[in-house]
Formats: structure tokens, C-alpha cells, sequence
């Protein structure tokens, strides 16, 4: 939880370097500050869910943080961003638009876009999706077999009705986290390079392989040993 907590700062601190620079403001800040917002609610509701085992509530939170990178990412896809960021900040839908070489940039293509370069992605956007909408996942948080055996007759069933976790181990939590914060460490990253290079009204002020240099191990660190995805059901 420590790391997590220790992440949302990180991209509070990047938001606070920007706005300190004194230049002119656009709408590609405005677009970073409302990711950075977005991000940090997710990550401290999030946390809070976790904190009160409230995992149906909680898990949702990990693919709309999703949806933030993919959006993130989605303004680095664009021939203008300056003109994506304004067409945003009126109300279009990110879906309705286009990407650089004339794909709509649908959820679905967006995260087989980013997952060229974050193949964990694919498996999380699924397992999180299922969390979002009602399933069999759903009434397995409520009804569990008394003896784990799938042909269990009806009524040799535990059931529970409520707000917290009492079928799942501290340990179910685990992966759900790490790719909060693992989505986090993107998004720090990724708004540092945003305000660093994509928010000066005339456009990028360095190359992104120049800028991007200095933060070689802090890249690394994201994958601490294995790509973060769902194992639990």
C-alpha cells in the first residue's frame, strides 16, 4: 500500500513542476492536469476500497484507471495533440476520433495499440471488464460450494450478502494492486514526458528519445519481476 500511496505523490509532484515554469497555459495542460486528477481519485478510492475488503468495488476501479492510459496514450497517437486536447476539453468522445494513420481509436484498438509496447495489458482489460459488468464472478462473490467441489448439490453452498470480501485472503488483493500501481508508475512517466515536451504552444520542445534518456531506470522499475496481471477468479 506504501507504493502505491508513494506513486499518486509522484504524479502530484510531477503536475506541481510543470505549473511552476510560469509559460503559458493550454489546453494539452489542462488535458494532463485532468489525467493527473482522475488518476490520483482512482488510486486513493481504490486504496480505500481495499482497506474496507471490498473487492467488487474496488477491481472495477483497476480498468477505469486502465482507461485513463489508454487515453493518455491516445493523445501521443494523434497528428495534432494541441487539436485532440482542445477537442476534448469541448466534450468528444476519444473514441469518435482519430489516430495518426486514420484508425478510430476505440477502446478495443487503443488497448492493442499500447499492449505492443505493455502486452500485460490485453489480459488486465479483460479480467477487469469482466469486473465492470454483472457475471458469474459476481454471484461467486456471494455463493462459494461448501466443499469447493464444482458439482456441489444446491444447498451445500456458503452464502453472504455484503459489502466486504469474507471469501477471499489478503493475498487476492495482491495483483489488483500491483497493477494500480504499476498504472500509476505509467502515468507519472507519462505526464512528466507530457509537460515536460507536449504542452509549449508551439509544440514538442525536444525529441521524446532525448527526453526519455534520463528516466532509462525509472522505466525499469515499473517491472519489478513480472508483468503485472489477474490470477485470481
Amino acid at each position: 500500500m506504501a507504493a502505491l500511496v508513494a506513486s499518486e505523490k509522484q504524479i502530484q509532484s510531477v503536475c506541481a513542476s510543470a505549473l511552476k515554469n510560469g509559460r503559458q497555459i493550454t489546453h494539452a495542460d489542462f488535458f494532463g492536469i485532468g489525467v493527473a486528477r482522475r488518476s490520483m481519485a482512482l488510486s486513493a478510492g481504490f486504496r480505500t476500497l481495499v482497506e474496507a475488503k471490498n473487492g467488487i468495488a474496488a477491481v472495477p476501479l483497476v480498468r477505469i484507471h486502465l482507461d485513463t492510459v489508454l487515453r493518455l496514450y491516445a493523445a501521443y497517437f494523434v497528428k495534432d495533440h494541441h487539436q485532440f486536447c482542445y477537442d476534448v476539453f469541448q466534450g468528444m468522445q476519444v473514441d469518435r476520433m482519430k489516430d495518426d494513420d486514420g484508425n478510430l481509436m476505440k477502446d478495443g484498438y487503443l488497448r492493442d495499440r499500447v499492449a505492443k509496447s505493455n502486452p500485460w495489458i490485453v489480459e488486465v482489460y479483460k479480467k477487469t471488464s469482466g469486473a465492470v459488468h454483472f457475471s458469474n464472478r459476481h454471484i461467486f462473490e456471494a455463493v462459494r460450494p461448501k466443499n469447493d467441489e464444482e458439482n456441489a448439490e444446491i444447498g451445500d453452498f456458503s452464502m453472504f450478502i455484503g459489502s466486504e470480501d469474507v471469501f477471499r485472503a489478503p493475498d487476492d488483493y495482491r495483483e489488483p494492486m500491483r497493477c494500480m500501481h504499476h498504472l500509476n508508475l505509467i502515468i507519472g512517466f507519462g505526464l512528466a514526458d507530457w509537460f515536460g515536451r507536449m504542452c509549449a504552444p508551439d509544440g514538442p520542445t525536444m525529441d521524446a528519445e532525448e527526453y526519455w534518456a534520463k528516466f532509462d531506470a525509472q522505466e525499469a522499475a515499473i517491472d519489478e519481476d513480472e508483468d503485472p496481471a489477474f490470477t485470481t477468479t
